[in-house]
């Protein structure tokens, strides 16, 4: 009987001691759990300090004034309706591929920035547009115009230079002009890159 009660005492203090030990690792555990949830709260803290530093709100205020740097100057045009009498269906339905503008029966939309009118404008790019289709008529096959064209080389010379000196700043503001011929892109295209290297000339048929 002695070693029986021997025996049930030594298990139950094995239990006790099991239990015991349990219960401290359960607290320790709800410890590291507190200290935890505590640091995390103290770095929350310092990050909200952080924040409203004055070195913090300049930094802000740096990156809003990066941000308002990055608008579009050719926003601030208006659009003009620009009457096609006398257009062909090619270059109302070229213009209006290019440009991108609305048309209506008997004329079609155009950007006007800087007092100077361009046939399109996408904003999503800072881009002002021009669209040249019918040109190659006015020039003989060695890409020579010919006289009978008279003033208009002239005049679209101008419209080129006028155009380059009204989209500005570049950048961030952009001018693309697009032929849809290649003897007219060739001729113009020197030209106009001569004198405003930063300007888009492209053929798209």
């Amino acid at each position: 009987m002695a070693s029986l009660a021997g025996t049930l005492l030594r298990a139950a203090a094995q239990k006790a001691a099991e239990r015991a030990a349990a219960a401290a690792a359960a607290g320790a555990a709800a410890g590291a759990a507190a200290e935890a949830a505590k640091e995390a709260r103290r770095r929350q803290a310092e990050a909200e300090r952080a924040r409203s530093t004055p070195i913090a709100r300049t930094e802000t205020q740096a990156k809003a004034k990066e941000e308002k740097c990055k608008e579009c100057p050719p926003d601030r045009g208006v659009v003009q309706m620009r009457k096609t009498n006398g257009w062909s269906e090619l270059a109302i339905a070229y213009q209006a591929r290019i440009g991108g503008m609305p048309m209506t029966n008997g004329a079609i939309a155009e950007w006007v920035y800087n007092g100077v009118a361009f046939d399109g404008f996408d904003s999503s790019q800072c881009l002002l547009k021009e669209a040249k289709s019918r040109y190659d008529q006015f020039f003989d096959m060695w890409g020579r115009p010919h006289l009978f064209w008279g003033d208009g080389e002239a005049a679209l010379i101008n419209e080129a230079m006028r155009q380059g000196a009204a989209a500005e700043p570049r950048p961030p503001t952009r001018l693309r002009w697009h032929f849809m011929e290649p003897l007219s892109y060739r001729h113009f295209s020197r030209i106009i890159r001569a004198a405003y290297p930063d300007v888009e000339v492209v053929l798209e048929p």
